[in-house]
């Protein structure tokens, strides 16, 4: 994942509203909660988006914000929010099941999952951090392809000055 990508995932959340497209919000979520290659592989195999779902965990994000992640939603809290955005984890599921997963990302993000169970030092030693590098690169290339394309952002984020 480039880090324009990162910076794109940390504007939508740090500035969602209610009005928010909906799937670009999930993409947002996905791309920063979910990068690693085990969870759009462990998707694609089971198309069961709550295999997502951590117990609970959270993260700050800008402008004040929270996410928070439970087996029951996804939350983005506090800011300037006048109540909580909340998804579903089937909103992520929909966002990989978009048509633009390749034979070849799910095939690189079974290479690097198995790089990361079969390393040689466990979890640690030469080459850990370049096989935690690969699983991370792996599994946001998914999320990347995935992007959805919001309309209204189009016209903000590409537009010409002259």
């Amino acid at each position: 994942m480039t880090s324009s990508h990162r910076a794109d995932a940390h504007t939508i959340l740090a500035t969602a509203t209610l009005a928010t497209h909906r799937p670009l919000l999930a993409w947002a979520v996905g791309i920063t909660a979910c990068g690693h290659a085990i969870d759009p592989l462990t998707y694609w195999r089971t198309r069961d988006a709550s295999r997502f779902a951590p117990d609970y965990t959270g993260r700050t994000l800008p402008a004040g914000r929270m996410l928070r992640l439970t087996r029951a939603r996804i939350e983005i809290t506090d800011g300037g929010l006048h109540q909580p955005l909340r998804l579903a984890w089937t909103d992520l599921g929909n966002v990989l099941d978009n048509g633009r997963v390749t034979d070849e990302l799910i095939w690189r993000c079974e290479q690097a999952v198995i790089a990361w169970r079969d390393h040689p030092g466990g979890f640690r030693g030469a080459g850990w951090n370049d096989v935690v590098d690969g699983c991370s690169r792996a599994g946001e290339a998914v999320w990347t392809a995935c992007r959805p394309a919001d309309p209204g952002e189009q016209l903000d984020l590409f537009a010409l000055t002259i």
